[in-house]
Formats: structure tokens, sequence, C-alpha cells
């Protein structure tokens, strides 16, 4: 049951820390083209529960599997970026010291943050993994937060200009993630034939990630009832063989009190 809980709550925290990544990566392209403190300031509070969750995931699954198996310490020793990865450096550095002109710092700790939770993804996203890395989901997800980043930034310096609409960047970041999930509020409309390409771009990068995601689910689905179907299967045939077994045994059981009794008649 442990490890069922263990794999959803793992599996919750690996989209998490997917989200976490990109609210970082549109924090730096934000810093590029103006961003409102504000925003850093939620950014900086997301990080800290993302901290926090992953604190939860080394004390209770991670360090007490560590004592079950008589390992004290190895998970920590192995994986150091744990460690690293339950420090919120954004939440730190813009929420409690407000280090917003130290560029060298912010990218350090870009760098650092990046890396770590990277590491931690790659160890709780192990079961997720699983199904995306055959249809290819996992890298679907990488190009979707791509064009979602990069997409924001060029929409801005497209529009900003010359669209009233779009005076900050967190205007285009909300342009675009309206149109990856093809909502369509019509509140930001682009003026520029490239911010067009753009949005025409955005929006088909989000109709074939969600065809993808439909597809995955049925594929999970189709597989796991496969899985339990070979299992149901397997139980079956075990048990035919015990039972085949016993049959055996009883033969041999009547094969021997019969020679014992043809050997007492005579």
């Amino acid at each position: 049951m442990k490890r069922h809980y263990q794999v959803i709550f793992e599996g919750l925290l690996t989209v998490l820390i997917l989200v976490d990544l990109l609210l970082m990566g549109l924090m730096i392209a934000g810093f590029t083209v103006g961003i409102k403190s504000v925003t850093v300031y939620n950014i900086g509070n997301y990080d800290l529960i993302i901290a926090l969750l992953i604190l939860v995931d080394l004390i209770v699954f991670r360090i007490q599997t560590d004592k079950s198996n008589g390992n004290n310490g190895l998970f920590i020793k192995n994986n150091w970026n744990y460690i690293v990865s339950i420090l919120p450096l954004s939440f730190i550095c813009f929420n409690i010291f407000h280090l917003f002109s130290f560029v060298d710092i912010i990218a350090l700790i870009v760098i650092l943050r990046f890396y770590a939770l990277y590491k931690v993804l790659i160890i709780t996203g192990k079961e997720v993994r699983k199904y995306p890395s055959k249809t290819k989901l996992d890298y679907a997800t990488f190009v979707l937060l791509l064009v979602l980043v990069f997409g924001s930034f060029l929409f801005f310096l497209a529009e900003h200009s010359v669209n009233p609409e779009v005076p900050t960047y967190e205007s285009a970041m909300w342009y675009s993630i309206v149109s990856m999930t093809t909502v369509g509020y019509g509140d930001i409309v682009p003026i520029t034939a490239i911010g067009r390409i753009i949005g025409i771009i955005i929006i088909l990068t989000g109709m074939l990630y969600l065809s993808l995601i439909t597809a995955t689910l049925a594929f999970s689905f189709i597989d796991f009832f496969r899985a339990e179907s070979r299992k149901s299967a397997e139980r079956v045939e075990k048990r035919v063989i015990d039972y085949e077994k016993r049959i055996d045994q009883l033969i041999n059981t009547v094969d021997e009190l019969k020679e014992e009794i043809n050997k007492k008649m005579k």
C-alpha cells in the first residue's frame, strides 16, 4: 500500500516540478524584457511549496527506505542534489533578500536550481516516465515548454510596442497559455504578422500535445488492463498446475495403497 502512495505522490510531484522549471524559465525570460516584482514573488512562493514537498518525499520515502534496507545515509550521499532542491533559492533571494539587480547571482541561482530539480525529477519521475517513454510524451512535453517559454518571449517582443493589450511580459505569457489550451478568451489579439504566426504555432502545439496526451492515456489504460489480464492468466495457470500436482499425488497414494493391500492379501 505504501508503494502505491509513493507512486501517486511522486507522480504529482513530478508534474509540479515540471511546472516549477517552466516558471523559472519564464521568470528568466521576463528579466530580459521586464517582469513585475509581484510575479517574481509568486514564483518564489511556488518554489517554496515545491521545496517543502521534496523535503516530505526525502523524509517519508527516501530516508525511510534507506533505514529499512539498512543503508543509513546512503541515498543522501549518492543524491546530494536532494539537499540543494529542498532549499527554495528563488524564495530566499527574491522574496526575502530582494536581489533583483544582481544578475550574476540570479544566473547562478537558476543554474543550481535547474540542475537540482532536474536530478530530483529523474528520480521521482522513474515510474511516471514508463508510459511517456513509450509514447514519446517526454519529448513532446519538452517541446511544449520550449514553445511556451520562447513563444511568450517572442510574442512580447513583436507586440508590446504596437499592441496596447500587451503592455507587460505577463500579458504575453497569459496569451500563450490561453492560446495553447485552445480556450481563446479573445482579450488579447495579435496585431503584427509575426505575432499572428507565433499565435498559430502556439495553438497548433497545444492541440497536438492534447491529442498526444489522449493517446497516451488510452495506451496506459490498455497496457494496464493487458498486464492485469496477463497476471490473472498466470494465476489461473498456476492453480491448474497445483491441482495437477495434487491429483498426481493422490494417484500415487492410491497406487501405493493398492500395492500394500495386494501384499497383505498375498
